[in-house]
């Protein structure tokens, strides 16, 4: 009941970002000259469909096409988006769906359903596994059964626990050890926080006075709009203060969304912090330098990019869409305008759009 109240208020939001984004046109026509490889693109499968799908089902998505038509297709659908806005290669991942992460049996198969869906066409598709992180040691040996047996380039699943147990607990070293061994990247994605942060008055994103503003509000700020990107940003800062990446010091993670505000908090939480304040025998910017990579997944301004363009190692950067939530469009239209705007050189240029994701994920 919690996510389809959730959806039925996500329903709303991206029915009138459709309406904005039928406004700029359909786009550009098929591009033959294929370049992006993108991260955080994603899908459901038939184990982790969810039923908070149900009331999307008449709504628009961003993409031109009904939610779960899209969110649920490997085929031409998702070929014709890819080819029109120039990507190459999609990194398909589970979207949020956090059933899987309490049901081994459940993650197994819609990664195994994964691997079928993309054994077609594994020029255009690459996979992360999903894990069922709420038993550590499972989701350990899940991770090396799709990268060793699938072929899968890492993994990428929700942030947190329904509960609100982040990763950082002794019980997920075994865990933390495994993807190190394996030198595969973890990327932590945002979900969603408890349902009483929006619908209780005073809740941390709910109005604090009823009718003081739109509940859609307090889902945009709780969700994609602020809350889910402080919170991946600070489960990073979590398994940093834990000692993690001293104990693991190849470990490799992903941050979406421009870094989940990191870049933008890094000097201060790095004085702020400190080492005598955590578990860690390195500096935070040490570690951000070591064991941290970015995409642009939804975040199409450069304004930020600028930011991270000035704290951020360029071999650390990398395009990503965020399909089918964000407009393929617009990300093609930001990599055009970061081309011509003498912020990167041509060289720079093509790393952040596909070289060092082929670098990190040893894909073509």
């Amino acid at each position: 009941m919690m996510l389809i109240r959730w959806a039925s208020l996500l329903a709303t939001i991206l029915n009138l970002e459709t309406v904005a984004s039928s406004r700029e046109g359909r786009g550009p026509k098929p591009n033959d000259s294929l370049v992006y490889i993108a991260l955080e693109e994603h899908w459901y499968s038939p184990s982790l469909s969810d039923p908070s799908l149900a009331p999307l089902s008449a709504t628009l998505s961003r993409q031109g096409g009904r939610l779960p038509d899209i969110i649920t297709e490997v085929g031409p659908i998702r070929l014709a988006n890819m080819t029109a806005h120039r990507v190459r290669k999609q990194i398909i991942s589970h979207a949020s769906a956090p059933a899987g992460l309490e049901r081994p049996d459940l993650a197994r198969a819609a990664n195994d359903e994964l691997a079928k869906a993309i054994a077609g066409n594994t020029e255009r598709f690459a996979g992360f596994a999903f894990l069922p992180m709420t038993y550590p040691e499972l989701a350990a040996a899940e991770l090396e059964r799709c990268v060793k047996n699938l072929g899968f380039v890492g993994a990428l699943f929700d942030n947190h626990l329904a509960n609100g147990t982040y990763f950082d607990g002794e019980a997920y070293r075994p865990f933390w050890a495994k993807a190190a061994a394996l030198g595969v990247p973890i990327y932590l994605h945002p979900t969603w926080p408890s349902e009483t942060t929006f619908t209780r008055v005073g809740g941390a994103y709910a109005p604090s006075a009823p009718g003081s503003f739109p509940m859609t509000g307090a889902l945009i700020m709780g969700g994609s709009g602020w809350g889910w990107h402080q919170d991946a940003g600070l489960h990073f800062l979590r398994l940093y203060a834990a000692g993690i990446f001293d104990e693991f010091p190849t470990l490799k993670v992903i941050l979406g969304h421009n870094g989940e505000m990191v870049p933008f908090m890094l000097d201060r939480t790095n004085v702020l912090l400190g080492t005598h304040n955590t578990r860690a025998k390195t500096s935070l910017v040490q570690t951000y330098k070591r064991n941290i990579w970015l995409t642009t997944s939804g975040m199409f301004s450069l304004d930020p990019l600028a930011t991270m363009l000035r704290n951020t190692a360029i071999d650390r950067i990398m395009y990503s869409i965020d399909y089918p939530f964000s407009n393929s469009k617009a990300g093609d239209d930001f990599m055009k305008k970061l081309e011509c705007s003498g912020l990167v050189t041509r060289t720079e240029w093509e790393m952040i759009a596909y070289g060092n994701a082929q670098k990190l994920l040893n894909v073509t």
